[in-house]
């Protein structure tokens, strides 16, 4: 049992069908599909990225990695990739796949991170008897299922969220707006979208800090290619909602089999008084309740308090770091206690600050 690693570069592309079979016997998640890693690896990769493939008939997987430091690898994880990027044929009970994996490593690698599991979808499931692996937990992320009316669904939404956006509401119509949701679905209305996803979100922070989604960066490029082609599988969705038919709000998803993932939320932060962000999601889960087509809503980010307000299902994400042998988890631990120690005894002998739990130093 062996792994062959090769250029990701130059050879993911004649591999996609394998990379897409072993996808569908683990869920077929639309975010591992070979479409999607294809323009991640177009948009954001280099030539530091390589194809992991399992030589072993019996125990299949194919993985995205990249070398971080001299003997440590991980998966292939730009930030536009809420999943790590690694599929194996089975779900790896003892993690000897894995295991393997790191010894196929070129540069004698000593350990190897397989970055943001889903335990929905996940071929390595957490089990801390695995002697040479480390679990440890990501974020909590949030998703909706879908089922009866809006209005049952509404009207379980704390009461604070209602009456906001009913206070809302009545502002609009009072000051003689109107409102409305366009939904695009054609792989033509795709670019005009983009420009329009840009010009919000570099309206707000993003554009001050210069990460803003624009037409002329990679990461406009991307979002456009990914847009366009599942859009003209049908499987994509842009939400615009509209202001006196100007966009303030605007979500990209993608979707299959009942499930439909956010890729990307914006809003004019201009119009706080309006908060387009909670009438967007309140007009997208009508549209949505309404469709009957999607079970369950995924976002894919990090909890956040007004994530709670519309979602009814949280689970934890998670790293896992394998390595090559169990002593080299063990020196890892023993350097970490001692970088420890030694930190607690320059604070102890007044050589370095005590710092606060909110960052001051005192």
């Amino acid at each position: 049992m062996s792994w062959e690693i090769i250029p990701a570069s130059s050879q993911f592309q004649s591999s996609r069908e394998d990379w897409d079979a072993l996808n569908r016997n683990l869920g077929n998640n639309i975010l591992l599909d070979s479409e999607f890693v294809g323009a991640l690896l177009h948009h954001f990769g280099n030539d530091g990225v390589y194809l992991g493939i399992s030589t072993d008939t019996k125990n299949q997987g194919m993985a995205l990695l990249a070398r971080t430091r001299w003997g440590s690898w991980e998966t292939f994880q730009p930030s536009q990739a809420p999943m790590g990027l690694i599929l194996l044929g089975s779900r790896d009970q003892n993690g000897d796949n894995l295991l393997e994996l790191v010894r196929s490593l070129p540069g004698y690698a000593l350990q190897c991170a397989a970055l943001h599991q889903d335990p929905d979808f996940s071929s390595l499931p957490v089990s801390p008897q695995w002697p040479c692996m480390e679990f440890l937990d990501y974020i909590q992320t949030g998703s909706l299922t879908i089922g009866g009316t809006f209005e049952e669904y509404w009207e379980s939404r704390a009461a604070d969220l209602k009456r906001n956006n009913a206070r809302r509401h009545r502002r609009i119509a009072e000051q003689g707006h109107k409102l409305e949701l366009t939904v695009h679905s054609d792989p033509d209305a795709v670019p005009a979208c983009i420009r329009e996803y840009g010009r919000l979100e570099s309206q707000g922070w993003k554009g001050q800090q210069g990460t803003a989604v624009g037409q002329d960066n990679a990461q406009g490029r991307f979002y456009q290619d990914v847009m366009t082609m599942f859009c003209s599988r049908k499987e994509g969705l842009i939400f615009e909602l509209r202001l006196d038919g100007t966009p303030i709000a605007s979500e990209l998803w993608i979707g299959r089999h009942g499930m439909l993932v956010n890729l990307k939320t914006t809003y004019d932060e201009n119009l706080k008084q309006f908060s387009p962000g909670f009438l967007m999601k309140e007009a997208l889960l009508r549209n949505v309740f309404d469709q009957q087509k999607w079970h369950v809503l995924e976002f894919y980010g990090r909890v956040m308090d007004w994530h709670l307000k519309w979602i009814n299902r949280t689970r934890t994400l998670y790293h896992v770091n394998c390595f090559r042998n169990r002593w080299v988890l063990s020196a890892r631990n023993t350097a970490k206690r001692l970088l420890r120690t030694s930190a607690s005894e320059r604070v102890r002998t007044g050589k370095e600050p005590e710092v606060k739990p909110n960052g001051e130093a005192h």
